[in-house]
């Protein structure tokens, strides 16, 4: 009874739509969008993993634009004041 339900609640509005179509032109513009939109639902697109050495240069280049980044902004938000000097080191 579940299924009948749901088939009514699916096909009804469609059938009701036929209706609204009156020239062939119509009928096929509908057939086609609704071929259209099965076609994109049930299609997989293909992903294909990025090679390892992809993966390692693009670390590397994210390292090596981090690599000194306290000094571009040392009185940067959140970074820590430079200790002064202690007593023992100087000579």
């Amino acid at each position: 009874m579940t299924r009948l339900r749901l088939l009514l609640a699916l096909y009804l509005p469609a059938l009701y739509a036929l209706t609204l179509l009156s020239t062939p032109t119509e009928v096929l513009a509908a057939v086609t969008a609704v071929a259209l939109v099965v076609l994109l639902l049930t299609a997989t697109p293909v992903v294909q993993a990025a090679p390892a050495w992809v993966r390692s240069l693009s670390i590397r280049e994210k390292s090596l634009r981090a690599a000194f980044l306290r000094l571009r902004d040392p009185d940067a938000a959140g970074r820590p004041r430079p200790r002064a000097p202690g007593l023992g080191l100087s000579s």
